[in-house]
């Protein structure tokens, strides 16, 4: 019996492979070239080095590429597509130059929007274990597609000689100075995974800038007609007033082990991008949250100060997303005498590097507006007259009408409208029927969410929470999915979650936000409108990195501003009617007892459209538990003949008590009666006296 466990425990590892999805990827690495073992297909002068990788990608034998920047010769780029010849997987090797070699892999998923998946850099590895998240023995391709896999995974290193893989949740890039987490290696490469998408503005993004100088040599692409250095500020950059040149670089001078400095010019602008922090802000009731984003690691602190005095105050350690709370009355954030309740207040986010005040230092100006109610439009019947003497009205000068309005239109309208199916809007449904719950603005610039939806029973006063504070849908049998545009969102829902026919009010508040509007937690439920909705989409440039971004304003001031408003909406008076009841066939059959004092031949047959009323008995505790908690009127009537039999005992048991206390009374004030005895002497004694 051992044998033959032996045998298909042998035989169960000649399997067949599993078949792994192939999608075609590049691994960049900055100068290296390829060895004797390559031929040559094709030479091609591009613009960029997503061109270049575009190339290699529609031929097919195409293994290798190298993309050398000749910016400073007419301003054009050279693309070798190569045919590796050697059984080797790594036909390259190190030299000098300024050449970028990139790589055809096959990895499990594609980069979207990127022109490489990874950038390699040889003999890395980290310094500290903690920041590993998964540890593996694959192959190299393997190891990357486990990262792509990995949201949080931002490198991940391979030990060529021991197959070990380790995913790392921070980057040459991620971090400020990597010589505090990597050291040099001889058998580790790390592979800095290009695939994360990060959706960044400008406001937060600060450039270290040197005038005079620049690396036209190194750049990635070449962007011609550039009015101004702003303009040019996407990434690392150096821009060249004289020709109106932007040269864009994925990499920056300190990752190349270059300065700006080697080519000193004086129409030369160099600026290295040294983070952006993402903030939004998000207004409750009773507090404020603000949420922060960062494309390189945070360590540092989030506070508000009164008069110098440290109200609040949140420390953080290694983190890219953080967010913290803060108490309007707690932490100082003084509301202002208005209308509508707004609270101000400043928020100091400090870089914990160092105690001086650096360009990484930010501070906020939070508002938060939070209106009561939607405003609304007056409008007004505007006529001339011709008045002559004695008030005598003649002639009516003018018959436009003319529609005037209290609101601004600069101010955004945001309406609730509950529709069927059919999109129009409703007034009566059935419970479980299906439709949309439509929440549209006019006169807004900037994006918004929903949250805090809630269905309010007119009669019974019960809330249904459908979306809770931070927009995510609580009650997915009732959402069924969201679509989205820059006028209106719009949910699908069932109309459930009452049993029995009512009157419903749905109630939403609406906020302003400018980044990451729609919440994480929603992205599956989401599908596409024919509407396209260019706030929540990310930038997209044909740049080969995940750290580009678009310069709105020149500098990058200290002071940020962040305004929240938040809108309370309300639908119509919407009637949900008890679903129609089923239609189905049943088969009755007369009994054949002998006892039965019906007989159904005498009194003729059924016909379509008899009403047969059929009584089931129903049991005592099944009744009362129906009544209890199922019929609201029958609950009602059982207790108040509850406190009507009370009252009767408590009157019953009044009268009693006054009666006893009669009779207790009535003997304790009757006379008393005086008890004579008469005594009677005996005949003998009478008749001796």
């Amino acid at each position: 019996m051992k044998h033959i466990l032996l045998i298909f425990s042998v035989t169960s590892l000649f399997v067949l492979p599993t078949v792994i999805s192939c999608e075609v990827n590049f691994i960049i690495e900055n100068f290296r070239s390829i060895n004797s073992s390559g031929s040559l297909i094709l030479k091609k002068s591009v613009d960029s080095l997503s061109q270049c990788t575009r190339y290699c990608s529609s031929i097919e034998n195409c293994t290798h590429f190298t993309f050398s920047n000749a910016a400073e010769k007419n301003g054009v780029s050279n693309c070798h597509l190569i045919h590796s010849t050697s059984p080797s997987n790594s036909p390259i090797e190190t030299t000098s130059g300024t050449s970028t070699v990139g790589t055809k892999t096959c990895l499990e998923s594609k980069c979207p929007k990127r022109s490489f998946a990874f950038e390699k850099f040889s003999g890395k590895s980290l310094l500290n274990a903690s920041f590993i998240i998964k540890t593996f023995s694959v192959s190299v391709e393997e190891c990357l597609s486990k990262c792509q896999k990995d949201s949080t995974c931002r490198a991940a290193l391979h030990n060529h000689d021991t197959s070990l893989c380790q995913l790392s949740r921070i980057s040459l890039n991620s971090v400020y100075n990597p010589r505090l987490y990597f050291k040099p290696s001889y058998s580790i490469d790390l592979y800095e995974n290009n695939c994360i998408d990060y959706t960044m503005t400008t406001s937060g993004c600060t450039f270290m800038r040197v005038n005079g100088g620049g690396l036209k040599s190194v750049s990635d692409q070449l962007v011609q007609s550039v009015g101004s250095v702003e303009e040019c500020e996407q990434i690392s950059y150096t821009y060249d007033n004289s020709t109106l040149e932007c040269h864009l670089m994925w990499s920056s001078a300190r990752m190349l082990g270059r300065s700006p400095l080697e080519s000193m010019k004086p129409n030369l602008f160099h600026g290295d991008l040294d983070d952006c922090v993402n903030f939004s802000l998000k207004c409750r009731e009773n507090n404020l949250e603000i949420k922060a984003s960062s494309l390189r690691m945070f360590i540092g602190k989030m506070m508000t100060k009164k008069s110098k005095k440290i109200m609040c105050e949140e420390n953080y350690q290694g983190e890219f997303d953080f967010s913290s709370r803060f108490d309007f009355k707690k932490c100082g954030l003084d509301p202002s005498k208005s209308k509508d309740s707004t609270y101000r207040g400043m928020v100091h986010v400090k870089e914990g590097s160092t105690s001086l005040v650096t360009i990484r230092d930010k501070v906020l100006q939070v508002n938060c507006r939070l209106h009561k109610s939607m405003p609304t439009e007056e409008q007004s019947l505007s006529v001339q007259m011709n008045v002559r003497e004695n008030n005598k009205t003649s002639q009516v000068m003018s018959d436009d009408v003319v529609m005037t309005s209290t609101v601004s239109p600069t101010n955004p309208k945001f309406s609730l409208k509950v529709l069927g199916l059919d999109s129009n809007e409703a007034d009566t449904v059935h419970i479980g029927d299906f439709g949309w719950i439509m929440l549209a603005v006019k006169n807004s610039a900037e994006d918004f969410t929903v949250t805090n939806l809630v269905a309010r029973d007119v009669i019974t006063g019960r809330v249904l929470k459908i979306i809770d504070e931070d927009g995510c849908v609580l009650r997915r049998d009732i959402v069924k999915e969201i679509r989205k545009t820059d006028n209106y969102v719009k949910l699908k829902i069932s109309f459930s979650g009452f049993r029995r026919q009512t009157e419903v009010v749905y109630h939403a508040m609406v906020e302003t936000c400018t980044v990451g509007c729609m919440p994480k937690c929603n992205l599956d439920m989401m599908l596409p409108e024919e509407e396209t909705n260019v706030h929540s989409l990310p930038l997209s440039l044909d740049l080969p990195r995940h750290r580009m971004v678009r310069r709105s304003l020149a500098g990058e001031p200290r002071q940020l501003q962040l305004t929240s408003d938040v809108y309370k909406v309300t639908g119509h008076k919407l009637t949900l009617l008890n679903p129609p009841p089923p239609q189905k066939a049943f088969d009755f059959k007369p009994p054949t007892s002998s006892s039965s004092t019906y007989d159904f031949n005498d009194a003729g047959e059924f016909h379509e459209g008899d009403v047969i009323v059929v009584k089931h008995s129903v049991g005592l505790m099944s009744a009362a538990k129906t009544c209890l908690m199922d019929d609201v009127t029958c609950m009602l009537t059982v207790i108040l003949g509850a406190i009507q039999m009370f009252l009767m005992f408590s009157c019953i048991l009044i009268i009693y008590c006054y009666y006893q206390q009669w009779r207790f009374y009535r003997e304790l004030n009757r006379p008393q009666e005086h008890n004579v005895q008469y005594y009677q002497k005996p005949p003998e004694v009478v008749a001796q006296t």
